[in-house]
């Protein structure tokens, strides 16, 4: 018997997230003060968002407010 399970979508894992945010914030830090580095760090505020929307995600799902 065959048993396909399907991979965990990283999307819905806070850690993803957190991870780009960190990613995007480290290459802010190579930029001079600017636009470029507003952006990016701006970016990165938004991944920390979504890794919040994915801490919630499961447990909205629990309650049925949610679907993925």
């Amino acid at each position: 018997m065959l048993i396909c399970m399907k991979p965990i979508d990283p999307f819905y894992d806070p850690k993803f997230w957190r991870g780009r945010a960190e990613a995007t914030r480290t290459k802010a830090v190579s930029f001079a003060e600017g636009k470029s580095r507003d952006r990016l760090l701006k970016i990165a505020e938004e991944y920390e968002k979504l890794a919040r929307r994915a801490e919630e995600w499961p447990t909205l799902k629990e309650d049925g407010d949610a679907e993925p």
